[in-house]
């Protein structure tokens, strides 16, 4: 193959470096996406196979650019390690040290050529560049974004920068912050965050635990541990003559808030077992009696008094690493379970979770609201035993003010249709006892999060067989109905008013409520509102029905 046919390949593969740039939405300049991006990657593959050439332009290689060039396959080696690869080599360093193409590249790229030539023989070649003037830019940017975002809180998060945040902050060689500082401003950002923005939240905790652990498996467990194995069946031991005191501390206390971390906003049921399992690793193999306290009593802010009761009858733990309260009963009677509802109070009127759940332990029978289609939890029952005793419903609504909060949730329950606010198992069941708690449940339905909670549909259903339909219930209902969005269509409610006198109790209550938007000035809102209401008694043909 002649020299020209060389240097028109070198053009070609160098064409196709350009063409997966440019095909990228992305600004073309440093910076242009928000102040901590600098650029758009900090990983370049050229990859080869016969007459294909790949160009990737991120290391999980999910998707590329690609050419064919007929007969690369049969250019020998030596061109190929020789000359193709050293000219691409130095074309793409040239394009990098190019202020042109600043947008292209962070400050510090991983350039990988990966070429076979058949019966096995491969060749790969990777270097590192580094943009020692971006890179001190980029350090002075970071430095000032921290200042003012986290420590001055003179500016706002956005959530186009979270992720180029994260990025950089567990960039260690860029930042040169401690581990502990990296705890430190990570914790402070997370409270600055309004659980409203509900986007900007979602973004924080994905990256809180996607980095988190991209440094625990790149960084810190290299330098502890020999690993074997992959993903579920990964096998850690402890590398020879590894003594405590050599290990960094800061390193290991990033290591032990990871885990806590990963269990307290777990995305996956089993991001708790991998994280217990990290603890237990800090504790017994490398010394930490901060996580042995966090297995054992949770962070040791809580004094012994609230997180540990025990006489004859009953015996509660808490522990608000895990946010679990265990309640074993022992004797069963009004008397125990007021003693374990006094137990859950107290913990609500400190710094415990407001997301937990109740482990609960009982030799009586297994019994559970008489609602279809909840969750049937070790919360619930417990709920369920207690309403037993009327003597007690006083302290289960006191239970149920103390443990409602928007955007909690218990945590037994798998994320989705079931999950439910703290308190739930509690309203409901007072709900159905009496029209006395109808305040109580008013209160519940304006508290919950009406774009993710669904399950008290059933609760709405339950209410309406129970009560049917009157002057103190209809308000009830309806407002259930508006709590959430969900389209659910109550066929005991279209039943309730094939009455004559509840169907014009419907249409005077729609009426005042017609009025009272009137009066608000959102007379557009009532038509929404009106149609919600219809559907939910007769389906989509409702307009047909009324």
């Amino acid at each position: 193959m002649s020299d020209l046919d060389i240097e028109t390949i070198i053009k070609k593969i160098l064409a196709k470096v350009e063409d997966a740039f440019n095909e990228l939405n992305l600004p073309k300049t440093p910076y242009g996406r928000n102040e901590l991006w600098e650029g758009i990657t900090n990983y370049l593959k050229i990859k080869q196979l016969r007459d294909k050439i790949e160009v990737y332009t991120s290391d999980g290689e999910y998707t590329s650019k690609s050419i064919t060039i007929a007969g690369f396959h049969e250019i020998p080696q030596e061109t190929v390690e020789n000359t193709i690869i050293p000219a691409l080599e130095e074309q793409l360093t040239q394009m990098f040290f190019n202020p042109d193409f600043y947008y292209r590249f962070e400050y510090k790229l991983t350039l990988v050529f990966e070429f076979q030539f058949g019966l096995g023989r491969h060749f790969q070649k990777e270097l590192t560049l580094e943009h020692p003037e971006r890179k001190a830019e980029l350090k002075e940017r970071l430095d000032a974004y921290v200042q003012k975002v986290i420590y001055d809180q003179t500016a706002k998060m956005k959530e186009k920068e979270i992720h180029s945040f994260f990025d950089k902050l567990f960039d260690f060689e860029l930042n040169g912050y401690s581990e502990d500082k990296v705890i430190e401003i990570l914790e402070k950002g997370f409270l600055l965050i309004d659980p409203k923005w509900k986007k900007t939240m979602e973004e924080y905790l994905w990256c809180l635990l996607y980095y988190s652990n991209q440094w625990k498996e790149q960084v810190f467990v290299p330098l502890y541990y020999n690993v074997k194995g992959e993903d579920w069946s990964k096998e850690y031991t402890l590398k020879k003559d590894l003594e405590v005191k050599n290990i960094d501390q800061a390193k290991l206390n990033l290591f032990i808030q990871q885990a806590l971390w990963r269990i307290k906003y777990k995305e996956y049921s089993w991001d708790v077992r991998f994280a217990c399992e990290d603890l237990e690793r800090a504790a017994k193999e490398l010394g930490s009696e901060k996580a042995a306290m966090y297995l054992k009593k949770g962070t040791g802010i809580l004094p012994d008094n609230l997180i540990h009761y025990k006489d004859d009858d009953i015996e509660c733990d808490a522990n608000d690493v895990f946010a679990t309260i265990t309640i074993k009963i022992k004797q069963e009677s009004a008397a125990t379970y007021d003693k374990a509802l006094d137990f859950i109070i107290a913990l609500l009127k400190t710094d415990f979770p407001r997301s937990y759940e109740i482990k609960f332990s009982s030799k009586a029978p297994k019994q559970f609201l008489d609602i279809k289609g909840i969750a049937k939890s070790s919360t619930h029952r417990f709920f369920a035993q207690a309403l037993q005793y009327e003597e007690l419903h006083s302290k289960i609504a006191a239970y149920a003010e103390a443990a409602m909060r928007e955007f909690e949730w218990y945590n037994d329950i798998e994320e989705g249709e079931k999950s439910c606010m703290p308190g739930s198992y509690a309203v409901f069941g007072l709900g159905l006892i009496s029209e006395e708690y109808f305040p109580l449940v008013s209160k519940y339905f304006e508290l919950l999060d009406d774009e993710h909670q669904m399950v008290h549909k059933y609760f709405v259903s339950a209410l309406i067989d129970r009560y049917g339909v009157n002057e103190n219930s209809l308000p009830l209902i309806c407002q259930g109905i508006t709590s959430a969005q969900f389209d659910m269509v109550f066929k005991n409610l279209a039943k309730e008013l094939e009455n004559p006198e509840k169907k014009q109790l419907l249409i005077n209550f729609l009426k005042e409520k017609e009025e009272s938007f009137a009066a608000d000035k959102n007379q557009g809102s009532y038509k929404y509102y009106e149609e919600e209401i219809y559907y939910a008694i007769y389906g989509k043909q409702w307009k047909k029905k009324i």
